[in-house]
């Protein structure tokens, strides 16, 4: 970390000041939060009003929004600018450990940390994601510190370079739960790397291997209990026959089987299935040729050039994957940017290769030139490319703003977006009392208890058949809409206005 900054400071502020305006060009595209920036931005505020215990009930893992909230305590910003601001750190954070691994694995060649920041910079799975309100940048960040200080670390042992490894592994604990499963592996690498170099402190590495393998331990049955308790709950309230997480499993498994018996072949399918798309969403996030380059890389042996490298980057490279397959196997979704740290972990190599086309490129032969030089252009056209994030949710925003500005300020709203509720100017326990999503609205509709609420705003896609049948239905029970907010692609919010219930 210090040793980029003194030997390069040009190059860390580059750093600084390309993510900074990258983040802010994302911000401006798309100005529109995520779903999930709805929970942690409302958790924030009942922090910021000394509501802890709601968010931590609420949220298992709230640590987050508990970032925010200091922001947005201690400067003039309110949580949505407080966690703009607060994530635009955490990518430059996350940079800036990707260059400086880089630097670590090339001996801090010059030319190979430059390779390193351009595609770092404009890799188009970080531009995707830099305008969501999300916590995978803080883990991701305090993941890849957590990895450069264990390559210094197992090079050079002292008591300070362990101390920063341990402490960015438990860190990246607060924003995922992922991180639990490296602070976990720390004493395979004390004992397997360190002992030999530190065999009179064979004690103190006994004592600090058990703290962590308790920690982690912990963490993990906080975790697993507070996530899935009340998942268990929901089903025995449902009336489902589930009475521990295992069970869960398996009712999860044979949803995923739509009902067929738990054969070894029907389960076997499961499996694959998981596999394929564990694969499919890496490939989606590191792109065809930046793969390539990593596993080229290391076949090369470019980057890892010791065993003691090759080995550190292998095991992380291949706990990330267990992970997904783990997580993926046992839930019913495996959203796509889970897959960012394996990613990040394989980018590390592609600069290597990068560098090795550039310098090569006037003695290859002219085939291997030409397929260098599309393997570039394409990684150059999808960077450029990945920069327009340009928002099609800017008429959510609209909607809300003209509800806020049109409707009563006590009247009471449900929609099957949250973003919806949360721009209209709603309390914070109005944005988190329900469920606002497709599913949510499905019930009401079928038990009468949309008709609690003044008014319904429909987020509505003409593509979307249920979402058509909602509008169909609500036009039949509610009347014509109040209000249309027409955005792009075919999507839409309509306005309903719910008549009060009749008295008998």
């Amino acid at each position: 970390m210090y040793q980029l900054f003194r030997e390069q400071p040009l190059l860390v502020l580059l750093i600084f000041v390309a993510n900074a305006a990258l983040s802010a060009w994302a911000i401006w595209l798309d100005p529109v939060i995520n779903n999930d920036g709805v929970t942690f931005l409302a958790l924030a505020e009942w922090m910021l009003n000394g509501e802890w215990q709601r968010a931590f009930d609420y949220y298992n893992w709230p640590f987050y929004s508990l970032f925010i909230a200091a922001v947005a305590s201690l400067t003039p910003l309110n949580v949505e600018q407080s966690a703009h601001l607060l994530n635009s750190l955490f990518i430059i954070s996350l940079c800036w450990a990707f260059v400086s691994i880089v630097g670590v694995l090339s001996n801090n060649n010059r030319r190979i940390i430059l390779i390193a920041i351009v595609v770092v910079l404009f890799f188009p799975s970080i531009t995707k994601y830099r305008a969501f309100i999300i916590r995978d940048f803080a883990y991701l960040g305090c993941y890849l510190w957590s990895l450069f200080f264990l390559f210094r670390f197992c090079r050079t042992p002292s008591k300070s370079l362990l101390f920063l490894w341990l402490f960015f592994a438990a860190l990246s604990c607060l924003f995922r739960f992922e991180g639990i499963a490296f602070l976990l592996l720390a004493p395979y690498f004390l004992f397997l790397f360190t002992s030999p170099k530190l065999a009179k402190r064979r004690g103190q590495i006994w004592l600090v291997s058990l703290a962590l393998i308790g920690t982690s331990i912990g963490l993990l049955i906080w975790y697993i209990n507070d996530k899935y308790a009340p998942m268990i709950n929901r089903a025995q309230l449902q009336g489902d026959d589930i009475n521990s997480i295992f069970e869960l499993f398996l009712a999860n498994t044979q949803e995923k089987l739509g009902g067929k018996d738990m054969s070894f072949m029907n389960y076997l399918g499961v499996v694959i299935s998981n596999a394929a798309n564990i694969g499919y969403e890496l490939l989606r996030r590191m792109g065809v040729f930046y793969l390539l380059f990593a596993v080229y890389a290391y076949y090369k042996q470019w980057g890892l050039t010791d065993q003691l490298t090759r080995r550190i980057w292998l095991v992380y490279v291949l706990t990330n994957v267990a992970m997904l397959f783990v997580f993926g196997l046992y839930n019913t979704f495996l959203a796509s940017r889970y897959t960012m740290a394996s990613a990040l972990t394989l980018l590390l190599l592609a600069p290597f290769v990068i560098d090795s086309i550039l310098g090569a490129y006037k003695t290859i032969s002219w085939p291997k030139r030409i397929a260098s030089t599309i393997a570039v252009l394409v990684l150059v056209s999808v960077s450029i490319e990945g920069l327009d994030v340009r928002t099609n949710k800017r008429h959510l925003r609209d909607a809300s703003d003209w509800m806020s500005q049109n409707l009563p300020l006590d009247a009471t709203i449900y929609s099957n977006n949250r973003v919806l509720i949360h721009y209209t100017d709603q309390t914070t326990d109005k944005k988190l009392d329900h469920a606002y999503n497709n599913l949510q609205l499905y019930y009401y509709l079928n038990h009468g208890v949309l008709r609690d609420f003044n008014y319904m705003a429909l987020s509505y896609n003409e593509k979307s058949r249920g979402e058509d049948v909602f509008r169909q239905t609500l036009g039949f029970k509610f009347g014509m809409p109040i209000h249309i907010q027409s955005g792009e692609k075919g999507q839409h919010v309509l306005v309903f206005e719910i008549p009060e219930r009749k008295t008998p």
